[in-house]
């Protein structure tokens, strides 16, 4: 039997995309290899116009799993931790697509009203993203609504990456640390910027 198949490659981090065609496939399903290589089978009767916007709904994830899986295969290559050379290489491909994932998901999670009630039309906008390696923080933002982000948050899990970027994006809305931040950040991360703030706590730059 004969698969259909083709592979894509995509400059957003996802790199080669392989997508094939399997009669038993029920659903779409997207998955990195221990290689760091992204694969989407999909049933014969689903177009790949389709699997590639499933793909895309979800490739915040699929970035993610994919750099932990890199990271990983440098390490043991290397017989330890990746480069810092490296660590930037992978910032740059990641946080810019990953900082404008956020903006877009935080734009239509949330609106933002001013003093007299009326939305505020795209809150969130930011100019640049900035990738820096500093042992000062994990981000900030300055007063032209440019973001700088540190490379090594591509070390950390998803999550708390997620977490330092919304940081920044909320500081656009409200540039200090008023309950409206925190209010707005809380609400951006589900209820959990407590606890998302403290486990970066834990980690040392």
């Amino acid at each position: 039997m004969t698969l259909q198949s083709r592979t894509v490659k995509y400059d957003n981090g996802l790199g080669e995309v392989t997508y094939t065609k399997y009669p038993q496939s029920r659903c779409i399903r997207v998955f990195v290899t221990s290689k760091g290589e992204v694969k989407v089978t999909l049933p014969t009767f689903t177009s790949y116009k389709e699997a590639e916007q499933f793909l895309f709904s979800i490739d915040g994830k699929m970035v993610a799993r994919r750099q932990e899986i890199l990271n990983r295969k440098m390490e043991q290559a290397e017989g330890g931790a990746p480069s810092d050379y490296q660590i930037n290489k992978l910032a740059h491909k990641i946080l810019p697509l990953r900082t404008r994932q956020m903006y877009e998901l935080m734009t239509n999670k949330v609106k933002i009203r001013d003093s007299r009630g009326n939305i505020v039309e795209d809150p969130f906008r930011y100019n640049r993203v900035a990738i820096k390696n500093n042992s000062s923080n994990w981000g900030s933002c300055s007063t032209k609504r440019n973001i700088n982000l540190n490379m090594n948050l591509v070390r950390l899990p998803e999550e708390l990456m997620d977490y330092v970027i919304a940081h920044e994006l909320c500081h656009l809305v409200y540039p200090n640390h008023s309950e409206r931040f925190h209010a707005l950040l809380n609400a951006i991360t589900d209820g959990k910027e407590k606890i998302l703030a403290a486990r970066l706590r834990k980690i040392k730059l």
